[in-house]
């Protein structure tokens, strides 16, 4: 059991818990990416009381860095990865070990669909879009299981040890967002195959404000104009001027242009906040798109541009 962590201290018992009560845990690998909010002396402390809770601490170098620093530091053929928001059901160890018993090339994706907010307040669109494209995307798994490599949510996942040492080199450079889609992309082109299991289940405890939801899509812009140049055979799916419905296409192209988004992700933001506010609930959710329409395309251009051949 490996679980990267950054700056989330609040949620790490509720996480770590129930995967301590399941008896198919032979280890839980906490690997501290950096932060300060006080997480790596919580574990340490709990680690003193819980043999089975082993804490790697290293400076920020990104959720992939901190996989692989865990996952080389199991004791077991097989691992369970999950993230440091995702809580576990009951048995989700034993569920995803079973799956491995007679199969070595497997990655196994479990489900963990978004806790979304009930009664809803205002400032809560970007968890309910989140969890909007979370379920879409798991709708993809089920109809043609191809797609799970190429629309990768890895955070509850297992697969064999040496397969994902295999794949992931210590020097790989990092990339802004999207670290799961890569790594799909790389079990793909290793021949591994995939499945999805709802049974599997976890829940996912996803939080953003308005701000962070908007820096979070810039970064997503510059992933996807990465993996765009590395992946050419998939550019047509990440580029998020041609990849939408045509409406979307055209608010992606020109609200997102160099000169008039200084003005249009600041309106679609402001927008987003006040029709919260009023519980104007419809509006809140359709200014909230727009505002990532706005911010990824516009960073997957910009971004693009720099990028050496």
């Amino acid at each position: 059991m490996v679980i990267p962590t950054f700056n989330r201290r609040p949620l790490l018992v509720r996480v770590i818990s129930p995967l301590l009560e399941d008896p198919s845990t032979g280890e839980v690998v906490i690997v501290v990416d950096g932060g300060s909010d006080g997480s790596l002396e919580l574990l340490r402390d709990w680690a003193k009381r819980e043999p089975r809770l082993r804490v790697l601490y290293q400076e920020n170098a990104g959720e992939s860095a901190a996989r692989r620093r865990g996952i080389e530091a199991s004791r077991y053929d097989v691992v369970v990865i999950l993230d440091d928001d995702v809580e576990a059901d009951s048995g989700l160890i034993s569920a995803h070990a079973r799956w491995h018993v007679k199969n070595e090339d497997l990655v196994v994706l479990g489900y963990m669909p978004t806790v979304v907010p009930s009664p809803r307040r205002h400032g809560q669109a970007t968890t309910i879009l989140y969890a909007a494209d979370y379920g879409s995307t798991c709708g993809l798994y089920e109809e043609d299981a191809r797609s799970i490599f190429t629309h990768l949510w890895a955070g509850n996942m297992s697969m064999k040890r040496a397969s994902f040492l295999d794949l992931v080199s210590d020097t790989e450079s990092r990339i802004d967002f999207h670290e799961d889609l890569r790594f799909g992309l790389q079990c793909q082109d290793a021949g591994l195959v995939a499945v999805f299991d709802r049974s599997l289940s976890a829940r996912h405890w996803h939080s953003r404000s308005l701000r962070r939801f908007a820096a979070d899509c810039r970064r997503s812009g510059r992933g996807l104009a990465r993996i765009s140049r590395d992946y050419p055979r998939i550019a047509d799916q990440l580029n998020p001027l041609t990849s939408h419905s045509a409406q979307e296409n055209l608010i992606a192209r020109y609200l997102g242009s160099r000169f008039v988004r200084t003005f249009s992700a600041p309106i679609a933001m402001a927008l987003s906040y006040v029709s919260g506010r009023i519980r104007v609930w419809r509006l809140e959710m359709i200014s909230t798109r727009v505002l990532r329409l706005i911010e990824t395309a516009y960073e997957f251009r910009r971004y693009g541009e720099v990028l050496p051949e």
